[in-house]
């Protein structure tokens, strides 16, 4: 038995529960209805199949529940395992009424366990993402100081991983950041706990009682805990300030230590031994390591300012190390560095920035890159097929750069592909880089597609097409065969590509005879397009 709950707006509202199984209705909208169990709250208990998709009506269609915000897409809500009994929604408006109140819910589980290593309880913040999905594996974020900074990083972590996809499926790119969990670590006696060590002149131990425990809690119960209740992949990040930034600095020092990402900000370093130390450490780190400091700072920027230092005079040259500074006070630090610091843990995540230094070496392939690339990104628990955009974007960057040999690599490993970059795309690149080669088998490619894509960007695009055929390749013929193509294989497009043919016969004197029969076609079929007008025909006829 599963209970949803919703919330509604108005006192009067009936609400329906409408989805994708007999107990949902079949989506059918005024089937089921929900019971009445305050002014303001409706719910209803019932046996799902998973998973379940489903949306909220009062009655029809035409007065839809949003239980996200209007200007968003309004997608169906999911159940995709039984984790929980009991799910609860809230619905902001309805498709007939206008939405007066807005919202962005980042409600979170508070947790707490009891701890061996500390005997005593322990409590913790979790928020999964979204649309958790236990079938996949995701990253997590570990925050200390979770009083004062999960607020912050849970905030940036949620907006960095927003998708924005339109209802037509496009992804308008708002994805910086994998989706990941956010662990946030509450502390009983913070001053036990995390204060740094400096004095390392009687032993060499990193930490104290105290953060020792710290340490042991997190590498032997935290993260062995958050793994064992959900799906996590083998990338653990973690977060410190002041204090926690001291000790999360340590970490990698340690054996097994789970954490491949870290964010230190505020770093006390009064301690010569730890700053020869961390320096030393971080020209051969493999962990991606942000650290933030204030320029108000006064006691915590030291480090950073000597980091920073190091970095300028390329003591130290590690891409996987990241040193920011930021005009801010100890306390303003962690709201100011959460994005940049976020960012830069997944710095790899869909990131093509190495692609033009990676095709210097020796033996560089195309399809080798993407392969690293695919296992760099499956580090962050995602699968990612190369998409026809991503070889867009690469394609981009080889004409930027003038390289037409890696630009025709990265075509010819488009077209082996199911996901391709358009061949108009392709067209357009290969006239900007001056590849008329690669231009002429795109060309070719056009005479004789039926693809609807093809058709539709041949048409609006008609210039290039023009410009490229009759002025540059002074190939007039070639233009009309083209176009031809488009009237022979396109209803839709009939009158624009008829136009095109006349135009180009009667202003290049070629083919006169047949270019006078599409122009007929023109005058007797005609209506308001976006490419000519009665005077263009008016103004060919006399030609």
């Amino acid at each position: 038995m599963t209970t949803i709950k919703v919330l509604v707006p108005n006192k009067t509202d009936e609400v329906f529960i409408v989805g994708n199984q007999e107990n949902l209705g079949n989506w059918q909208p005024d089937k089921v209805k929900m019971n009445r169990i305050s002014d303001y709250e409706r719910e209803i208990s019932l046996n799902l199949s998973l998973p379940a998709e489903f949306k909220f009506t009062r009655g029809s269609w035409n007065n839809e529940g949003y239980t996200s915000n209007f200007w968003d897409e309004n997608p169906n809500l999911k159940i995709i395992d039984n984790t929980q009994n009991t799910f609860t929604y809230k619905i902001l408006s309805w498709k007939d009424l206008k939405q007066t109140s807005g919202s962005f819910d980042l409600s979170f589980k508070i947790q707490t366990n009891f701890s061996k290593i500390f005997n005593e309880d322990r409590t913790i913040a979790i928020k999964l993402p979204e649309n958790y999905n236990p079938n996949r594996k995701y990253s997590v974020i570990y925050v200390l100081d979770a009083n004062t900074l999960y607020k912050p990083f849970l905030l940036n972590t949620k907006l960095l991983s927003d998708k924005f996809v339109s209802g037509s499926g496009t992804d308008y790119g708002r994805d910086n950041i994998p989706e990941a969990i956010v662990v946030g670590v509450f502390h009983n006696d913070r001053g036990y706990e995390t204060t740094p060590k400096f004095d390392y002149e009687n032993d060499k131990n990193l930490f104290l009682e105290g953060s020792q425990k710290l340490k042991d809690y997190l590498f032997n119960e935290l993260v062995p805990m958050i793994n064992s209740q959900y799906s996590t992949s083998s990338y653990n990040c973690i977060v410190g300030h002041s204090n926690t930034g001291h000790f999360v600095l340590n970490l990698p020092f340690l054996k097994n230590n789970p954490f491949k990402g870290i964010i230190a900000l505020s770093i006390n370093a009064d301690s010569d031994y730890f700053k020869n130390m961390i320096i030393n450490y971080l020209k051969t780190e493999k962990e991606n390591v942000f650290i933030g400091f204030g320029t108000m700072d006064d006691g915590f920027n030291e480090l950073g300012e000597l980091l920073n230092d190091e970095i300028k005079n390329k003591s130290i040259i590690n891409p996987h190390l990241k040193v920011q500074s930021f005009e801010a006070t100890h306390n303003q630090l962690p709201a100011l560095s959460a994005s940049a610091g976020i960012k830069f843990l997944f710095n790899n995540y869909k990131n093509f920035t190495s692609f033009i230094e990676e095709s210097t070496k020796p033996n560089f392939s195309v399809s080798e890159y993407l392969k690293n690339y695919k296992n760099e990104n499956e580090k962050y628990g995602i699968d990612i097929n190369i998409s026809g955009d991503d070889l867009f974007t690469i394609a981009e960057m080889t004409v930027e750069h003038k390289n037409i040999k890696l630009f025709r690599e990265v075509v010819e490993y488009s077209n082996q592909h199911k996901d391709k970059i358009q061949n108009h795309l392709i067209f357009w690149l290969s006239t900007e880089i001056k590849d008329y080669e690669t231009a002429d088998k795109i060309i070719n490619i056009l005479l004789q597609t039926k693809n609807e894509d093809d058709i539709f960007l041949t048409i609006a695009n008609s210039n290039q097409y023009l410009e490229y055929l009759v002025d540059f390749k002074k190939s007039p013929k070639s233009a009309q065969l083209l176009f031809k193509n488009v009237y022979e294989n396109s209803p839709d497009y009939k009158l624009e590509s008829a136009y095109f043919i006349a135009k180009v016969g009667l202003e290049n004197k070629v083919n006169i005879k047949e270019s006078k029969k599409y122009l007929r076609y023109c005058k007797k079929h005609y209506k308001e397009n976006r490419i000519f007008n009665e005077t263009d025909l008016q103004k060919l006829e006399k030609k």
